[in-house]
């Protein structure tokens, strides 16, 4: 499949600025002694290792149907059973080894790894890019890589550790250890810190590229998911003390356009709509926001993922990150304007077949029609892959584990929505949970945040073998020393 890069140089990894020209670029096959021969051909390969991040098997659309329809917040939706057949499988733990999703998900996310590691070989003792230049292109590229192990590690625990490129004698590794895995990617982090800005130090037209505080927090992530709870927290008060990030104002801002790599995004995925013509992976853009809209056909869109009745019932009475996280059939958004539209979520024998009798709807990056794109596959809406009240609440779960002030970071998140203490403050972990259930509710954690807590019996047939999914058996083929997981 030929994928094009077709990004404004200020998008260039890529921040929402205007700027003349265009940088398209097929994604190469890269020459070490050509794309290395100078700066513009080394960013060109840099913007090549950001590019899979995007790709629409992953983020696009493993990690959501895990993290929200796997997990008690979210049904598959859609049109049926037999609509996107594998995320109905997935949502009743009935993966296997020949799932192609499964499949394309290990083979993108090593694609990224893979063009990580010509770059940082690429530019080692490269004395034809400047020293800064040097260092700041290999602290993204480890950044990156380390990104990908990290999605690798979630989906599939151990895996095969690739730091350069490989021999053909090489390619038939055994996985490593979980543990020498979770350090390879806490090294890659930290080194990544060292080389890179911090967001408020960075112009517009960089917005978007990896900063101090992106590697900052997905090394607090990694320690969250191994339960290293001291470095964790340390970590997440260093990042809330940096002043780079803040809390959105009004929190049903977080999911539009305007707010792409906004205050409170401390990572996001960048994606934009050029009016492209293909589906799926040609495309920049979200597919996202198709995926998710009511499938009404006077709505338009696909109708995956939607909340469930627990996920609903989890509010508390008076919290407004409802109205603005789930979608009620009836309910009128953008009053007022010329998008004003009227959302239908219940089944209809005309309009809407196929929907539940009763049925909510994912709000969280809905877009209205004047921001919708003319091919409906693609819109201009980035991922928030972590944002800062993640960040916070991350150093409140530490601080209840390290016994120190864990009120603090979470009453922060509260306040933003107008709400006082926790309801659960005398059970410190209920109150963290709650929290991080309604406040990140459908941006893909829930999944990972119930295997990672031990709270897995809470998604009908989950056991703990099927923590981590099947490594794809196309893989096994290739390299009998892969083993199996026990799902």
């Amino acid at each position: 499949m030929k994928r094009y890069l077709t990004y404004v140089l200020s998008f260039a990894l890529l921040g929402f600025t205007s700027c003349e020209g265009f940088l398209d670029t097929d994604v190469p096959s890269i020459d070490q002694h050509t794309f290395f021969s100078g700066e513009q051909t080394a960013y060109s390969a840099l913007v090549g290792i950001y590019d899979p991040a995007g790709w629409m098997e992953y983020i696009q659309s493993l990690d959501w149907a895990i993290g929200d329809v796997v997990s008690d917040d979210a049904t598959k939706g859609g049109g049926g059973d037999s609509d996107q057949p594998q995320i109905y499988d997935l949502e009743h733990f009935r993966a296997t080894p020949e799932m192609a999703t499964l499949s394309t998900v290990w083979e993108q996310n090593y694609e990224g790894i893979n063009r990580a590691n010509r770059l940082i070989e690429g530019l080692k003792d490269n004395t034809a890019v400047k020293e800064d230049v040097r260092k700041r292109f290999i602290a993204e590229a480890r950044f990156m890589r380390g990104y990908y192990y990290f999605c690798l590690i979630k989906v599939f625990g151990a895996v095969p550790i690739v730091d350069h490129i490989l021999a053909p004698s090489e390619y038939k590794g055994p996985r490593n250890t979980l543990e020498q895995c979770w350090t390879f990617v806490e090294n890659d982090f930290k080194a990544a810190m060292e080389g890179l800005p911090h967001k408020k130090a960075m112009p517009a037209t960089e917005l978007g590229r990896a900063t101090w505080g992106a590697a900052a927090a997905f090394l607090t992530k990694a320690y969250i998911f191994q339960a290293k709870w001291k470095p964790a927290e340390a970590q997440a008060k260093a990042i809330v003390a940096s002043g780079d990030y803040d809390l959105q104002p009004n929190y049903g801002d977080l999911f539009t356009i305007a707010t792409d790599n906004g205050i409170e995004s401390v990572f996001d995925i960048q994606l934009k709509d050029f009016k492209m013509t293909q589906w799926g992976d040609e495309n920049e853009g979200s597919m996202l926001e198709i995926y998710q809209r009511s499938r009404d056909d006077r709505n338009g869109g696909w109708g995956f993922d939607q909340p469930t009745q627990s996920l609903y019932d989890e509010f508390e009475p008076g919290d407004i990150r409802r109205e603005w996280t789930i979608i009620k059939n009836g309910d009128v958004l953008w009053q007022g304007t010329a998008d004003e539209e009227t959302i239908y979520t219940n089944y209809d024998p005309v309009h809407n077949p196929d929907a539940p009798r009763i049925g909510y709807c994912k709000r969280k990056g809905t877009l209205p029609k004047s921001q919708r794109p003319d091919m409906t596959d693609a819109a201009s809406l980035n991922v928030r892959v972590v944002r800062f009240a993640d960040v916070l609440l991350w150093q409140a779960e530490a601080a209840v584990h390290n016994n120190s002030d864990w009120q603090t970071p979470l009453n922060r998140v509260r306040a933003r929505v107008g709400l006082g203490e926790s309801p659960y403050k005398a059970d410190p972990l209920k109150a963290v949970y709650h929290e991080r259930r309604v406040e990140l509710a459908l941006e893909s954690h829930r999944y990972w945040d119930l295997v990672r807590t031990g709270r897995g019996s809470l998604m009908e047939g989950y056991t703990d073998s099927k923590r981590y999914f099947p490594i794809p058996q196309k893989e096994i083929n290739l390299n009998p020393n892969l083993k199996q997981n026990p799902y």
